[in-house]
This record gives structure tokens, C-alpha cells and sequence, in this order.
């Protein structure tokens, strides 16, 4: 690899600015010179690899990303739970994870359908909905199939628990009777907002709290075709929520046609 001292300086500066921002627009010199220059890029390529980090770049941006297993820059439960307050324990983490996972399988759809997510959003209700049936399915097929939450590694119970019985579906605001998701604890919609922190800060979604709406980004459905559609692991569970879903719907269908 030869390089000379410009290279490695544009090369050291775009990897300092994506370890600060993570994303940046494919239209920053700095990207467009890691698009163009094989060295800039295989600088920065080298580099994020010895920190445990993959650099990917698409149309509109590049991104930086920590790798799932040896890197220094993943998330740890430990760290999440200094880092945001309401993640205080394990079972919290896990509904959080789940949180995003049920948003993800909502919004991560064909082209068409992405754009009015796009336009229209997510409402934090909704979000609430898909959840709770989504986790009182899988505590039925726990009691119908003792393997269920081993085979899918889902702490099924203990999640279902917190969500279903020790969270309350919302409280209002003493003052004006509004939903104040950022500022009260212990209710569903509060715990969305804190779940999906990770994806605002990082600027995948935009947060509308005060909407309660939850808005993807472009850069959220890059991070999906660039990465997750190639994980085994993403898909199952991409499928299994979708088959509870469809499950779910089928039920109330039959449901309604008795009544």
C-alpha cells in the first residue's frame, strides 16, 4: 500500500469525523475523496478494521458501524445502562431491543411502502399495540411449547411482565393533559421513547415525541440493505414477528366473522 502524507491525513481526518458522527453526507469533500482515492479509502477501511468498526458507503452517505463480535466501540449492556437511565436493568435492555426489533419489521418494507413511513411515520400508539400483541402472542406459544423461548433465545416472561403489567399504557400531564413521553417513567409510550434513543442520537429516526410519531430516515433503510439484510439472525427474527403479526390478524379476522 503506498500513500503519501495528504492520503493519510484525509484518510485519519474522515475516520475521526465518522467515529464522531458516525454518518456523513456523500457530498462532504472528505467522503468524496474517500470515494475516489483507492488510498484515502483503504486507509480508512484499515483503520476502522483494527478498532473493530466497518466502513460502508452508499449513494447518499457513508457510514461507520461498530461489528457485531471483537470491537471495542460495541455497545455493552453495561455501557447502555450508564449511558441511558431508563435501561436500569437486563430485562429492560431486552425489551428495548425488542422495541426496536417489532419497529424495524414494521417499517422495513418494499420501496413504495417506505416512503409513506417516511411521509406519515410510526405513531408511538401504534408502536404500543404492535408490541403488547406481539408479546402476549409469544407468551401463549411459550405455554403451548417450552422450547420457544430457548429455540428463539427470548427472555419471554420476564419481558412480558415488565411491559404488560408493571408499565401503564400512558399518564398525563397534570398541567395541560398532554402525553409527555421524555419527561414521565413507568408508562409504555415513555419507555418507546427511551427504547428508540439509540436510533435518534445515531440519526436514523426522527423522534417526533411531541407528535408522538416516530419518522425513518433514509439513513435507516441504508443500514438495512447494506448490512442487516445479510445477517441470518435479522431475517429469522424479521420473519418471526411478521408470522405473530400475520397470526395475530388472522385470529381477529376469524374473531370478527364469528361475532
Amino acid at each position: 500500500m503506498a500513500f503519501n502524507q495528504e492520503q493519510l491525513e484525509k484518510g485519519a481526518a474522515l475516520f475521526f469525523k465518522l467515529l464522531d458522527e458516525q454518518i456523513i453526507s456523500a457530498s462532504e469533500p472528505l467522503a468524496e475523496k474517500y470515494r475516489s482515492d483507492s488510498e484515502v479509502h483503504n486507509i480508512v477501511n484499515t483503520m476502522a478494521a483494527e478498532a473493530g468498526l466497518k466502513v460502508f458507503a452508499t449513494a447518499r452517505n457513508v457510514h461507520l458501524i461498530s461489528k457485531a463480535r471483537g470491537s471495542s466501540f460495541a455497545n455493552s449492556y453495561t455501557q447502555m445502562k450508564s449511558k441511558y437511565s431508563g435501561l436500569k436493568r437486563k430485562r429492560y435492555f431486552y425489551l428495548a431491543n425488542i422495541i426496536i426489533s417489532i419497529f424495524l419489521a414494521e417499517v422495513d418494507k418494499e420501496s413504495h411502502v417506505r416512503i409513506r413511513w417516511e411521509e406519515e411515520g410510526v405513531s408511538y400508539h401504534r408502536l404500543s399495540d404492535l408490541v403488547t400483541s406481539t408479546l402476549e402472542s409469544w407468551q401463549q406459544r411459550k405455554k403451548e411449547d417450552d422450547s420457544f423461548a430457548e429455540q428463539w433465545s427470548i427472555a419471554v416472561e420476564e419481558v412480558a411482565e415488565l411491559w404488560l403489567t408493571e408499565f401503564n399504557e400512558y399518564k398525563l400531564s397534570q398541567v395541560d393533559e398532554t402525553i409527555d413521553v421524555t419527561r414521565t417513567r413507568g408508562n409504555r409510550l415513555s419507555f418507546i421513547n427511551t427504547a428508540l434513543k439509540p436510533l435518534t442520537e445515531q440519526g436514523l429516526i426522527i423522534d417526533q415525541s411531541d407528535e408522538l410519531k416516530i419518522i425513518p430516515r433514509p439513513q435507516l433503510y441504508e443500514r438495512l440493505d447494506e448490512i442487516y439484510h445479510d445477517q441470518k439472525r435479522y431475517n429469522q427474527f424479521m420473519d418471526l414477528i411478521r408470522e405473530t403479526r400475520s397470526k395475530i390478524e388472522q385470529e381477529e379476522n376469524n374473531d370478527a366473522q364469528t361475532e
